[in-house]
């Protein structure tokens, strides 16, 4: 699983559309979103790299 601290969530329609672009990513992929401490953790099947760089490519650089 991975963790991350994305400082760009600031409600939960940001939480949705992380949800949806890690879930094109993986269809698989359990995602677990906190928006008031901006956490985020996936597991998923897809490495790490791309993980970031799909929440990157979407505005959400993951601290």
């Amino acid at each position: 699983m991975y963790e991350f601290t994305v400082p760009g969530i600031s409600c939960g329609g940001c939480a949705k559309t992380i949800t949806r672009i890690l879930g094109e990513l993986d269809a698989n992929a359990r995602i677990e979103i906190d928006v008031a401490t901006k956490h985020v953790k996936v597991e998923t099947s897809q490495p790490r790299e791309a993980v970031v760089a799909r929440l990157s490519e979407a505005g959400f650089d993951p601290a």
